[in-house]
Parts: C-alpha cells; sequence; structure tokens
C-alpha cells in the first residue's frame, strides 16, 4: 500500500463525517469573528496514535488571548475525527501503517488525507494563515 491507497482507503471513513465536521468549523468561525483581535486563529492538529499503528484524532483548537474560553466553550464538539478501539477492532475501521512505514511516513498520509478532506469546507473570509492544519510539534500542510 503506498501513500495514494492509504488515503483512498481514509476517504469514505472521513467524508462520513463531514456534514457534522463543516458544521462545527462554521461555528469555530463565527465564535473567532465575535471574538476579533483576541483570536489569532484557528489550528487543527492531526494526532497519530502513540503506538503509530493506523488511528489518528482530528482535534481543532483556537490560537490567542481568548483560546482557552473558546477551547473551553467548544471542548468536546473540537474533536472533528477520531478512531477508538471497540469490540471488533478500530471504529471506523481505518488502515493500519502499511508495513516499511515509519510514523512520519504514517502522519503526512493521515495529514494529507485531512488536508484533502477539511481545505473544501473551511468557512471563507479569514485572512490567510487563520486556519491551519498540521501536526502538533511539527509540518502544518
Amino acid at each position: 500500500m503506498d501513500a495514494q491507497d492509504y488515503a483512498d482507503a481514509l476517504r469514505p471513513l472521513l467524508a462520513a463525517h463531514t456534514d457534522d465536521a463543516a458544521a462545527r468549523l462554521e461555528r469555530f468561525h463565527r465564535a473567532a469573528e465575535e471574538a476579533g483581535a483576541s483570536i489569532d486563529g484557528v489550528l487543527i492538529d492531526v494526532f497519530v496514535d502513540q503506538d503509530a499503528e493506523g488511528p489518528f484524532d482530528v482535534w481543532a483548537r483556537f490560537e490567542g488571548r481568548d483560546a482557552f474560553l473558546l477551547d473551553r466553550r467548544f471542548d468536546d464538539d473540537r474533536h472533528l475525527f477520531g478512531v477508538e478501539w471497540g469490540e471488533d477492532g478500530w471504529e471506523p475501521d481505518v488502515p493500519p501503517r502499511p508495513r516499511g512505514w515509519i510514523r512520519d511516513d504514517l502522519e503526512r498520509a493521515a495529514l494529507d488525507a485531512v488536508v484533502e478532506w477539511l481545505s473544501p469546507r473551511i468557512p471563507p473570509g479569514a485572512p490567510d494563515g487563520f486556519w491551519r492544519i498540521g501536526i502538533p510539534g511539527g509540518a502544518d500542510a
């Protein structure tokens, strides 16, 4: 499995959450506009699980002076996508890390898939760089 195959496998899993994620992004956008200059941006973080076996989560967080207040206000609504261990395995059933891939490969593939999924759903009207999608402590897309 190469990066494109991995992204192809993730696409329908992410798509199942599109309407909900788009509505949440719109609410975050309105809240940031209401907060004005006290919010510098919204970061969308892609977290690969500690073992880098395949599961990952996507969380939004605010940046700026009032970030903590908005992060608390939206709390778990900031969780845009996630994989959990269920009775029958991962839910949703994301593909495992392909053989030969290291953690960085998995992070990059998950990040690329999330960027493809969410970029068209970013609400218009924000300044360039206001919305960023990336790996915490790592690369932005």
